[in-house]
């Protein structure tokens, strides 16, 4: 973010690309050594951080609208919840599906992709049009934030049930309803 606040759009880029790939390969990683519980949790949670740094960065530079950000983040906010509640409840962490992941690639795709337009704008390539408020990253974010809505809405069926029986438990910190 700092980099991006003082229009160091290269050094942005960089940092946001490495973050994204090491992500990448740190996923396939655990894949192929086990995947943990705090693993599960914390990779969702850090890749929540590096997308809404990004979002609220492009928002700030107003090339993406604040309703998309409200969007995204709300989803974040919601999915987040629900795990940290299915883990205090049910002892269980939730992991990513398909559309979850779907979701993360095509968020860190979108927005690697709208650095580096801004990065060769920068640079006096491209045209006007790239830094416009209707622009390509306007219209590019409308993918990650479709799959952003659909996984979001996926989870919660997905989880129907888990969620049912936290909501029909008599003391939320005991899914039995014994004290």
């Amino acid at each position: 973010m700092i980099s991006f606040r003082y229009h160091r759009l290269l050094p942005a880029l960089i940092i946001f690309g490495v973050a994204a790939l090491t992500d990448f390969f740190d996923g396939r990683i655990a894949r192929k050594h086990g995947i943990t519980n705090f693993g599960k949790f914390v990779d969702s949670l850090a890749d929540k951080l590096l997308v809404g740094a990004a979002l609220i960065c492009l928002f700030g530079e107003r090339l993406i609208p604040g309703w998309m950000v409200l969007t995204i983040m709300g989803r974040e906010l919601v999915v987040t919840g629900l795990r940290v509640l299915f883990i205090a409840t049910q002892g269980a962490v939730v992991a990513a599906n398909k559309w979850g992941k779907y979701k993360a690639s095509s968020q860190m795709v979108v927005i690697f992709t709208g650095l580096a337009l801004l990065v060769l704008h920068g640079y006096g390539m491209g045209s006007e049009w790239i830094v416009q408020r209707l622009g390509p990253i306007y219209f590019m974010m409308y993918v990650p934030l479709i799959l952003t809505v659909v996984s979001g809405l996926e989870f919660v069926y997905g989880n129907r049930k888990a969620l049912y029986d936290v909501m029909r438990s008599t003391d939320p910190y005991d899914p039995g309803g014994d004290l």
